[in-house]
């Protein structure tokens, strides 16, 4: 980790000025938006415009009405929006870290008690070997992909209940820092700064960007109206290529 800060470090003071007149709009994800913003003034080669506020469901939206040049998908994408002419390239892989307050003597937990939490059936951390305090679960709106995926790999055919939702899902790191008995799904690159939450371990795996093993998890994707060309295929490569990768790996399980 300290040699891709450094590598990235170095790379940003010698960035050479964004060219003129070249901007790329990025839209959708905001778990990958991370990562554009990272690359951004490394890359150097555009202007990259950076909306997160769709989502997921809005990177797929915006690239079939064109109304952006990359859109993000934190997900399996839609079928239907492959069949569309959609071009998907997969850039990496994101794991969903479950998060609690930092005055949370709970260390570690499993899925099925996470399923419990998640769906309204486990209401006290004493009833799992934490304090006597309720528990507090918080999810990300619908439209963005850790909502759904976190559902998919945890509830096993539950619905939430007895949640609250957190919106953007930036929100989800102060929300936590500021209640005890708070637990929340976020993104693990939104961590990266965070001192006051921490993300328990699942199932016996640490979330981190050398674990590829953690088991919720999910694919980050790039999203192109046809083939790539021109100034996106060029972002696109970089972000695939060498210093793409290991600016990713800062946050993210790197593609390969």
């Amino acid at each position: 980790m300290m040699r891709i800060a450094a590598v990235c470090l170095l790379l940003l003071l010698s960035a050479p000025l964004a060219a003129d007149g070249v901007t790329i709009r990025y839209a959708g994800s905001s778990t990958i938006g991370k990562f554009i913003a990272d690359a951004a003034p490394i890359y150097g080669e555009a202007v990259i415009e950076i909306a997160t506020r769709s989502e997921s469901a809005g990177g797929e939206r915006c690239v079939m009405a064109r109304t952006c040049d990359i859109g993000g998908v934190a997900r399996k994408v839609d079928p239907e929006v492959l069949r569309r002419g959609i071009v998907a390239t997969l850039i990496g892989h994101d794991a969903i870290a479950v998060v609690v307050n930092a005055s949370n003597p709970v260390r570690a937990i499993d899925r099925e008690t996470l399923a419990g939490i998640f769906s309204g059936e486990i209401e006290n951390w004493s009833e799992i070997g934490g304090s006597d305090v309720a528990i507090e679960p918080y999810v990300v709106a619908p439209s963005s992909a850790t909502h759904g995926v976190f559902r998919q790999s945890v509830l096993a055919g539950r619905e939430y209940a007895g949640v609250e939702i957190v919106e953007p899902d930036a929100r989800m790191v102060a929300t936590v820092a500021r209640k005890p008995g708070a637990i929340g799904q976020i993104s693990f690159s939104f961590l990266k700064y965070a001192d006051q939450i921490r993300a328990l371990s699942v199932d016996g795996e640490e979330a981190s960007v050398e674990n590829a093993g953690y088991p919720i998890a999910r694919p980050l994707y790039l999203l192109t109206h046809g083939e790539r060309r021109g100034a996106v295929r060029d972002f696109i490569d970089w972000a695939l290529g060498p210093v793409g990768q290991a600016i990713l790996r800062g946050r993210f399980v790197g593609a390969d």
